[in-house]
């Protein structure tokens, strides 16, 4: 292979793997956000968690509230 070429692949391989981490850290986030939703149990917790969110515009809430949504 010719050295452009190497380089390219070099470049590509890194996008992948810098993408491909960026996503496990994603799925990481997003599976510690919902054991701290799930730990709001009592109906005590979940007004609390309302009163929380109520605060927010629907933009900064909406991984939250998705998440809500399929509990």
């Amino acid at each position: 292979m010719n050295t452009a070429m190497n380089t390219a692949m070099e470049t590509t391989t890194r996008r992948v793997r810098t993408a491909i981490a960026g996503r496990m850290q994603a799925r990481r986030a997003r599976r510690s956000l919902e054991r701290e939703i799930a730990a709001y149990r009592t109906p005590a917790e979940r007004l609390e968690l309302d009163l929380i969110l109520g605060r927010h515009t629907e933009e900064e809430i909406a991984e939250i509230d998705a998440i809500l949504r399929n509990t």
